[in-house]
């Protein structure tokens, strides 16, 4: 259902990332039982450009409302990076579907890239059990985020940066030489996360995927968010209501 919230906090980040923390009106409990992996359509009131909202994995959920990792990249994405404390947003959600939870007594490896991060993170608060590892990489150290944020749920982390100026030096799945883990998680660029796929797959382990990309109604009814099946059931999947989290043998990554 569509709600108006307001802004509580707009926290800077590095390089143009930052967290938008909304407080939700009291007819917003349907969001209060969002799980990670979904996701919102979030828009401001900023008149007809640009027209649609957009999509963002939820970071968590807060006291009353809930947080959004956003990386400045676009129009849209800039003016909700100017977004004053009070300022309203349209917010419908939660969309889609979520991440499963971990199974017992075994350990899921998360593998995020950029603003990718926030439904593993999520994830990570969520079930603080040693459950799993989290692999997280950036082009440098300055465009590494949340980084308290993840060292207070307790994971095993392992950082990489392009440049080599913070762990490992390389790609994130540079880092993934072996998979010790059940299930490889995902969500970052598509390029990551078909490089994820192909060496979850090389070591024979089950990996899902969340997919990010362009919507423009987030419920299925614009058919703009079309990924190609491969299982044979039929044609297409869409990301904002079959996904955005896949079964990466089932879907054909853009």
């Amino acid at each position: 259902m569509y709600m108006t919230a307001r802004v509580v906090e707009n926290r800077p980040l590095a390089r143009g990332n930052f967290v938008l923390r909304l407080a939700l009106p009291d007819d917003g409990e349907a969001l209060s039982q969002a799980l990670p992996g979904q996701f919102v359509m979030l828009r401001g009131e900023w008149g007809r450009d640009p027209l649609l909202p957009r999509a963002f994995s939820i970071l968590r959920l807060s006291d009353g409302g809930c947080e959004i990792l956003v990386k400045a990249i676009g129009r849209g994405t800039r003016l909700l990076q100017l977004a004053l404390e009070g300022a309203p947003m349209t917010v419908l959600g939660p969309l889609g579907q979520p991440f499963p939870p971990p199974q017992p007594g075994r350990v899921d490896l998360l593998v995020a890239g950029g603003v990718g991060l926030a439904p593993l993170l999520w994830l990570a608060e969520k079930y603080r059990d040693g459950a799993y590892h989290l692999l997280y990489g950036a082009r440098s150290a300055d465009d590494l985020v949340l980084l308290d944020d993840i060292a207070a749920t307790g994971c095993k982390l392992t950082l990489t940066t392009e440049d080599g100026a913070r762990g490992v030096r390389g790609r994130v799945t540079d880092a993934m030489t072996t998979i010790e883990a059940a299930r490889v998680l995902t969500c970052g660029p598509n390029a990551m996360m078909r490089a994820v796929v192909d060496l979850a797959r090389k070591h024979d382990v089950p990996c899902l995927v969340s997919v990010e990309g362009e919507m423009a109604c987030g419920i299925g009814v614009c058919l703009g968010c079309a990924l190609p099946l491969t299982d044979g059931t039929r044609p297409f999947a869409y990301a904002c209501v079959d996904g955005p989290v896949f079964d990466a043998a089932k879907v054909v990554i853009p």
